[in-house]
């Protein structure tokens, strides 16, 4: 299956983020591992300073009590303030709601009993206090055992995981790494392979276009509308304008190549026709003038009519193979010229021209020819077919466009028929041959046909 070249663009830079973001996401997922090992460590360390705390000032306040459990009262001034001191050393200790969060629940009463016997230590007889110390130092040092050895078994099992995670984390970063390099020159090289073969298919085709030398198989029809809308991307997009263009070009060059040889073969037997027999069928007029003197000759003026017809008919053929009026007097002289040789018969429907005659300044001579043959062809189907008794003819410039538009009052032109005709279909071809439109339509008359053209002229005016 061909992937669309918009997708194929961004395909290696999303896969790479894809595998960059999940590369991101293991190491979050690692490091919090290893923030929750370190906090597993942290607690068991301040645990057992905290205990380790609370021994220290539970024997420095036993010390102090039983020294001042022997003095008088006049000598307790300075071991007295120093038995307050570490009384609220031991209590703020003892009282730590981590420590109490983290201990038995034996050692918890035990601390609660002797929290409550620090909070006011003047108030209570120092053997009290002694007695009380005496029973809770040896569940703090059991206490302190057990969180220095589960302190230790933390640290131990963190390094070991730190270790193991950071020799895991090394080989799977190193691994995505090299497998994200890979797979960025693999999906460079594969699109960079099938963008210059899509590329040079375009290439040949547009060569093969230059020169001419398209065959059957490289010059398809034109694709449908349906099928051009579901092209994959904008290289299919341009291959199909492509194979579209040169199909048009081909034809419009071919078409060109027919009419320019059309037109010269016309100029040729024209010249031949005016050269040989129209020369010699005047000869022979004026042979049977010589005799029109003599009375034996009765049959001569029948004869003189029939060649005088010949002649006529000879230059107006002449005229329509090659109309030497056009060059001579322009566009607008051609085509009176063509309505009175057309137009002359009683029964022949009434005309009128409206020409502007700036327009013989902004057209050459080439679009002056296919407007004549354009035009003559339309005003000949309306004579021929439309059974009319009026038709217009009219050539005006609205700003830089240039009208041409034939219209009648006949009985109109049946819908199966506009694309069909011959003469239609050569009216359209060199319509396109000088970029020009081409329409039909319903005349402005309550019956008949308006053929209509449009060519936008190169020179402004």
């Amino acid at each position: 299956m061909k992937l669309p070249f918009r997708y194929q663009f961004v395909l290696a830079p999303l896969i790479i983020t894809l595998l960059l973001a999940c590369l991101v996401t293991y190491t979050l997922i690692e490091f919090s591992n290893i923030k929750q090992g370190n906090k597993e460590t942290r607690r068991w360390e301040v645990l057992t300073n905290l205990v380790h705390t609370s021994i220290n000032s539970a024997i420095q306040l036993n010390t102090i009590a039983q020294e001042l459990q022997t003095k008088n009262k006049t000598e307790e001034d300075d071991d007295f303030f120093n038995y307050l001191e570490h009384a609220n050393i031991l209590s703020n200790s003892l009282n730590n709601k981590f420590l109490l969060e983290h201990v038995p629940s034996n050692l918890k009463v035990k601390i609660k009993s002797s929290e409550i016997l620090l909070r006011e230590p003047e108030k209570h007889k120092y053997k009290i206090i002694i007695n009380s110390i005496s029973k809770l130092l040896p569940a703090l040092e059991h206490q302190y055992k057990i969180s220095l050895a589960k302190r230790r078994t933390a640290i131990l099992e963190y390094h070991h995981k730190l270790k193991s995670t950071n020799s895991r984390m090394t080989t799977t970063l190193l691994s995505a790494l090299i497998a994200c390099i890979i797979l960025a020159i693999g999906l460079t090289i594969w699109g960079l392979k099938v963008t210059r073969s899509r590329l040079k298919q375009l290439s040949e085709r547009a060569h093969a276009a230059s020169i001419h030398q398209l065959t059957s198989d490289q010059n398809p029809k034109r694709p449908n509308k349906s099928k051009y809308s579901n092209s994959l991307d904008e290289l299919d997009d341009l291959e199909k304008s492509l194979t579209s263009m040169t199909s048009q070009l081909l034809k419009v060059v071919s078409v060109e190549n027919v009419f320019r040889g059309a037109e010269k073969e016309r100029r040729r037997i024209a010249m031949d026709m005016h050269d040989g027999i129209l020369a010699d069928l005047t000869a022979i007029n004026r042979s049977v003038e010589s005799y029109r003197d003599d009375s034996s000759l009765e049959s001569i003026n029948t004869i003189d009519k029939d060649v005088l017809n010949v002649i006529n008919n000879l230059r107006n053929i002449i005229d329509d193979l090659h109309p030497q009026v056009l060059e001579i007097l322009g566009l607008e002289s051609a085509l009176s010229s063509h309505l009175t040789r057309h137009f002359n018969h009683s029964t022949c429907p009434k005309y009128h021209l409206d020409f502007d005659a700036n327009i013989e300044k902004h057209i050459s001579i080439e679009i002056k020819l296919s407007l004549y043959r354009i035009i003559t062809e339309a005003i000949t189907n309306a004579l021929k077919h439309a059974q009319c008794s009026q038709v217009e003819i009219s050539l005006r410039l609205n700003s830089n466009l240039l009208i041409a538009s034939v219209e009648d009052n006949g009985i109109g032109m049946p819908e199966n028929t506009i694309f069909k005709g011959y003469g239609i279909s050569n009216m359209s071809e060199r319509a396109l041959l000088i970029d020009a439109s081409v329409k039909w339509h319903q005349s402005r008359f309550a019956n008949g046909t308006c053929f209509k053209l449009a060519l936008k002229l190169k020179e402004p005016l």
